[in-house]
């Protein structure tokens, strides 16, 4: 594997990326979206659906 560090403005790569999902067919861009859909889910889940709350009672001394 090859590293290329690139060096470009961000409206040069926003180009670049619409040129990339572009060249993809309907396919290949669900393919990639449902990915990255399971990629989250698998992220968001590894925790409990519902937060506890946690109450700290102080006094007024």
């Amino acid at each position: 594997m090859e590293m290329v560090i690139t060096v470009t403005t961000q409206a040069e790569q926003e180009k670049k990326d619409r040129e990339y999902w572009r060249s993809l067919t309907p396919e290949q861009r669900l393919d990639i979206v449902e990915q990255l859909r399971i990629e989250s889910g698998e992220f968001l889940y590894e925790y409990p659906a519902r937060l506890q709350r946690v109450i700290t009672v102080t006094r007024k001394a």
